[in-house]
């Protein structure tokens, strides 16, 4: 078996994805393309392709969960939410584009 492959299935699968996670979390706080990488690395993660979707769909959902406790932590919740299409745009690019990036990662990365 190879390397990746001892990553994806072995003893420490939960802990290498829960570091993917948080390296995407950190990348996301400055970067909005922190989503992409962080979607690339639970992706590559997955077992199947088909687990990287429910995968990338969890980093999102953690990732807009932590941006909205972050926005309401400041005291601007109502304001977000009265900006009705570009908060509905937020929450959908924060799952979509995760669930594409790990999709499209684990595609690629096959089982090597």
């Amino acid at each position: 078996m190879s390397f990746l492959a001892d990553l994806r299935r072995g003893r420490y699968a939960e802990l290498a994805l829960v570091v993917a996670t948080i390296i995407g979390l950190v990348a996301a706080f400055v970067h909005w393309a922190g989503l992409i990488l962080g979607g690339v690395l639970v992706g590559i993660l997955a077992t199947s392709v088909r687990r990287a979707v429910p995968q990338g769909l969890t980093f999102g959902g953690v990732a807009v969960a932590l941006h909205i406790g972050m926005v309401w932590w400041q005291g601007e919740l109502d304001a977000l939410f009265a900006m009705e299409t570009i908060f509905a745009l937020t929450v959908a690019i924060g799952f979509v584009l995760p669930m594409l990036a790990a999709v499209g990662a684990r595609a690629l990365v096959g089982d090597v």
